[in-house]
């Protein structure tokens, strides 16, 4: 394995700042807002970037935790491109008032270890159970609403109006914006209390440092294709991790699609799928295939890292701050009554498969036959059922059409079965499409002669029981892009009658600057009148970090 680490990062690195030495990877975490509400969204973006503070386009996947002491309470994956990834988490409705902490980072980082994660402080309260009780921490000090200062901002940060109404047009205009593209996040949210969250980007950038990794010391591979899927190799004789057994490991997400990932099995037993295209919440499935009579199923292992606990400050609401809290807690049951549509809307999510089949057969559009065998005797050609020392199996025509072959990969709803009787004998009624592939296939050191994959009506394979080699897994892939809502609101549509109770404003995190010295941002405002805070922070490609925060009114 440490051999073909070796290789895999020489591929990765060519055109990489790493083809002249290994390097380490950091990371920084930006949220709309540091004091969150339990049943809110929190909308967060991620920078990559080396020891230099340079972005950097190595790992493709990054996670985010929120934490109390040591306890995980949400955890979430990010797609990253470029060095850079947006995401969100919807804070629990039953999650206590308190202190929590807010862990971002790579897989790669984990060589190095969690001293080098990005973390920060937010603080959430659930007004079900707050009590009258100050902001207090375990040294005493109080904390109040305040407006936060805005101190010397880089680049120059201004709005097109001193104040503004409610559901109005405005702008920002950043000036004197840097010669480099820069990826910028902006958010615009009720002023809150000034609470500790953590390094700001400035202090981040100065705390940047790290030495190379050596190669000897890796452990964990940069996810710089996608998701790599960690699990362990057990022999169901004996329970424990396998060594290095004659076998291949495949890795599957069932659905209409084939998207299916060979295992590479190293020390002790541990497997790696290196995977790509992987969003969103699904099921997973792992089959071994073995030319012994030993049998050895996969266990799945947590991306996650295991927290050291850390002792937070007590942290309570201030009663005097009770009618604004509530009214906060009103805004977010009247949003989630009112605009639950727009706040769920989800980017579709593109299928991604190089599989294209030589075959397709659409089984409702034939005669129906109440068994496998005459599906393929009566209309499915090139392919046929066939008497082996083994027993039945599934036999495929070559691309050629000069030879057929009983080394068939057999999928049903993209979930290999390596018994192919199975298939043979199930109901056909069942199966909504066949679908032949010719070709060779090779999955690790296995390799097929073919793929015959069918397809049920739902892709949920009804009426099968798999055998103990092959397991079964609900799986979070990485988020798929959530849009922020912001209504832009017509001269028709001030009048409107649908409630505008948003305390975040804008939320962009996407910005590019494109080499632009100046930048000009629309947003409008809400039915809520008050004090309102500007933040904008963004990284260059060069290393530069930029920070700015402006204030204004709605009256």
């Amino acid at each position: 394995m440490r051999h073909q680490i070796l290789l895999f990062l020489l591929i990765i690195c060519l055109g990489n700042p790493c083809i002249y030495g290994q390097v380490s990877e950091r990371i920084y975490l930006q949220t709309d807002k540091q004091l969150y509400l339990s049943g809110e969204l929190l909308w967060l973006k991620l920078y990559t970037t080396d020891t230099e503070g340079k972005l950097l386009s190595l790992s493709k996947i990054g996670y985010v935790e929120l934490i109390g002491d040591s306890i995980p309470e949400v955890q979430v994956k990010i797609d990253i491109q470029d060095g850079t990834g947006a995401g969100w988490m919807e804070v629990p409705a039953m999650l206590p008032t308190g202190y929590y902490r807010m862990i971002a980072y790579t897989r790669y980082m984990r060589n190095e270890g969690e001293q080098v994660f990005f973390e920060k402080r937010i603080a959430i309260v659930n007004p079900v159970s707050q009590n009258n009780t100050l902001y207090t921490d375990e040294a005493g000090a109080s904390f109040s609403f305040q407006s936060m200062e805005t101190g010397r901002s880089t680049p120059e940060l201004s709005v097109d109006k001193s104040s503004y109404t409610t559901r109005d047009k405005g702008e920002i205009r950043i000036k004197g914006l840097p010669a480099e593209n820069l990826s910028i996040g902006v958010s615009i949210t009720g002023i809150e209390p000034v609470l500790p969250s953590g390094p700001t980007i400035h202090e981040w950038k100065k705390q940047l440092n790290g030495n190379s990794i050596p190669f000897e010391s890796l452990r964990f591979l940069p996810e710089y294709e996608g998701a790599i899927i960690d699990g362990v190799l057990i022999d169901l004789e004996t329970g424990a991790p396998a060594g290095s057994p004659d076998v291949t490991s495949l890795l599957s997400f069932p659905g209409p699609e084939i998207q299916l990932f060979a295992g590479q099995t190293y020390d002790r037993g541990n497997v790696a799928f290196i995977t790509q295209c992987v969003t969103g919440k699904q099921e997973l499935s792992t089959a071994t295939i073995t030319s012994s009579d030993k049998k050895y199923r996969i266990d799945i292992q947590s991306p996650y890292v295991i927290h050291s606990p850390t002792k937070l400050p007590f942290f309570n609401p201030d009663s005097a701050w009770l009618d604004y809290l509530q009214d906060r807690n009103l805004s977010v049951q009247v949003s989630h009554a009112y605009t639950v549509d727009s706040l769920n809307r989800i980017k579709a999510v593109t299928p991604c498969t190089n599989f294209r089949p030589y075959r397709r057969y659409v089984l409702d559009e034939y005669t129906r036959f109440p068994n496998m065998r005459e599906v393929f005797i009566e209309f499915i050609t090139f392919a046929s059922i066939r008497r082996t020392g083994e027993g039945q199996r599934f036999s495929l025509m070559n691309e050629w059409l000069t030879a057929s072959s009983t080394n068939i990969l057999v999928l049903l709803d993209n979930i290999p079965v390596t018994d192919h009787e199975q298939m043979i004998n199930y109901n056909p009624l069942l199966i909504k499409t066949i679908e032949l592939h010719t070709g060779y296939y090779s999955f690790g050191d296995q390799l097929f002669d073919g793929i015959i994959s069918f397809y049920s009506y739902a892709n949920n394979f009804p009426g099968i029981t798999f055998t103990e080699t092959t397991q079964i897994y609900d799986y979070e892939g990485t988020q798929p892009y959530r849009f922020f809502y912001a209504p832009a609101y017509s001269e028709a549509s001030v009048t409107s009658r649908l409630p505008d109770f948003r305390h975040t404003l804008l939320w962009d995190p996407l910005i590019q600057s494109n080499r632009q010295n100046e930048l000009i941002i629309p947003f409008t405002t809400s039915d809520h009148t008050g004090s309102y805070i500007i933040t904008v922070e963004g990284i260059g490609e060069n290393g530069t970090v930029i920070q700015a925060k402006q204030t204004f009114e709605v009256r």
